[in-house]
């Protein structure tokens, strides 16, 4: 089994549970009671000619744990002072150890939009995003069907939520190249071998002819990869561990 699909598996499992606990009914009553504002995620990624997403998240499942003081909200003020965009915080628990709660902690505290980084797999988790204060939501095509993502797509744009649409090659963009409203995320891990090139943002983006925000994910070190990702017309980039581990400053 992949572990990609031991991640989907245990998310479904949990779901399970969340919804006996809370049903769908009780999240969208506590919507109806909060104010919808326009999303702001999107609108500051754009035309900049580098936009950061500095991702908080303690572990993730190639690298281990990969913050032992974890301390999300020191680290989105350490973003914040480094001049990022927008932040990407990890809310799935058993595999990169994140937590919903992370993000609304960060939330009470800091003025950058966050996306919401977890497998979403049900339109549950789009209205507890938006009640735990997230701005967007990944939805990572190689776990979805098409008629999933049109209709992720259309609660998020209910619920006033930007949405990054993650692909790994050609034929994912492919599938989801309609949806211009979408910023588009390549990751840069190959998800059978786990090896990181930013040479396939590179190569998907002169293959893209859509004008949506693009996005380079993963693997992205120092300045010099930021620099070659801009010389070929991509200009926003998610990075995570490098961020995390405090070594993006000095390579």
């Amino acid at each position: 089994m992949s572990i990609l699909k031991e991640i989907v598996d245990n998310t479904q499992s949990k779901l399970k549970e969340r919804k006996i606990l809370v049903p769908i009914s009780e999240l969208k009553s506590k919507i109806n009671n909060i104010e919808l504002k326009d999303p702001n995620f999107k609108k500051s990624i754009l035309n900049k000619d580098q936009a950061i997403i500095a991702e908080i998240k303690k572990a993730s499942p190639s690298a281990g744990i990969i913050s032992e003081n974890f301390d999300p909200q020191n680290k989105a003020k350490e973003y914040e002072d480094i001049g990022a965009s927008a932040l990407s915080i990890l809310t799935e628990e058993d595999f990169f150890h994140g937590s919903s709660k992370y993000l609304e902690q960060v939330k009470s505290i800091s003025k950058l939009p966050i996306l919401r980084k977890d497998f979403m797999i049900d339109e549950y988790q789009i209205y507890e995003a938006k009640l735990m204060g997230a701005d967007c939501i990944l939805l990572i095509v190689s776990i979805l069907t098409d008629s999933q993502i049109s209709k992720f797509i259309q609660v998020a744009e209910s619920l006033k939520l930007d949405y990054l649409i993650e692909v790994h090659d050609e034929k994912e963009l492919r599938r989801v190249e309609k949806y211009e409203n979408a910023i588009i995320g390549v990751n840069n891990r190959n998800l059978k071998t786990f090896e990181v090139d930013i040479q396939n943002s590179i190569d998907l983006k002169k293959k893209f002819k859509g004008a949506n925000i693009f996005v380079s994910e993963s693997g992205i070190k120092n300045q010099k990869d930021i620099d070659k990702l801009k010389e070929n017309n991509i200009h926003v980039f998610l990075i995570g561990e490098s961020l995390m581990r405090g070594q993006f400053f000095e390579a």
